[in-house]
């Protein structure tokens, strides 16, 4: 199948940990006989000024718009099927990553651990577009384009970053039910600080919970530089979670179900 995997990040003061999960990525799609396509900030000009504006300049909202004209552009382009991958996703196991054809259209599987009330943790389930997969021919993009741009033509500047990304799939995932992706994780912080020290429980909790061994994930650049949950994100921890995670090759799956 005719496959070109897409990402985009800036050119410039790119950290050490990014460029080795921008590479592992590469690696992955080039081992699995698909094309490539790098992008850097040119991505935000396939959005709009008002759309920019209204979104308040923020970069994970335009960036949502963007990789779906992107996707688009490579499917009226004649490929088969066109995959994204945010730039701060680390595939972790190769081996272990496929894309199944004949989804149409696809993204991933979130389990997002957080601190809850006194001491304990949380998980929120959700649908994230770290990775979406669109096949030509599918029924789902255009309308995604024209949902993120009728949202945001309502905003005024002020808008949660997840709006029309996690937060808007979440929705229409529990009424309509998407095909979802167990293989690409999102790490929450809490998450990163137990891989990072070898173990511990926010990490088995996400381990209990997912549905089959995790092969790749999200490692959430958007918070990194700073403090989350009670862990500071620094490049020196996230450098030692990649290297952890190449170390270790796989995290288990213990759900079914």
């Amino acid at each position: 199948m005719n496959t070109v995997v897409i990402q985009s990040y800036r050119t410039e003061n790119v950290a050490p940990w990014i460029e080795r999960c921008i590479d592992s990525v590469h690696a992955w799609a080039v081992g699995q006989g698909f094309d490539y396509r790098f992008v850097g900030d040119e991505i935000f000009e396939m959005v709009p000024d008002w759309y920019r504006e209204n979104a308040g300049q923020r970069a994970p909202v335009i960036t949502d718009l963007a990789r779906l004209k992107l996707l688009r552009e490579e499917l009226d382009g004649g490929a088969a099927r066109a995959v994204w991958l945010d730039a701060d996703v680390l595939v972790f196991d190769s081996a272990g990553l496929s894309v199944p054809a004949g989804m149409g259209y696809a993204f991933g599987r979130e389990f997002w651990v957080q601190p809850a009330a006194g001491k304990k943790l949380k998980i929120y389930r959700n649908v994230h577009n770290a990775i979406a997969v669109f096949e030509a021919g599918n029924a789902f993009l255009d309308f995604y384009i024209h949902a993120c741009e009728r949202i945001i033509s309502g905003a005024n500047g002020s808008v949660p970053n997840q709006v029309v990304g996690t937060k808007f799939l979440t929705a229409l995932h529990n009424i309509m039910g998407f095909s979802l992706i167990d293989q690409v994780g999102m790490f929450s912080p809490l998450v990163n600080r137990d891989i990072a020290a070898g173990g511990g429980p926010a990490l088995d909790r996400l381990e209990a919970v997912c549905r089959q061994p995790l092969a790749a994930a999200n490692l959430c650049s958007s918070l990194a530089g700073g403090e989350a949950d009670g862990v500071e994100l620094s490049d020196d921890l996230m450098a030692n979670v990649c290297e952890t995670l190449l170390t270790r090759r796989t995290l288990r799956g213990a759900a079914h179900g």
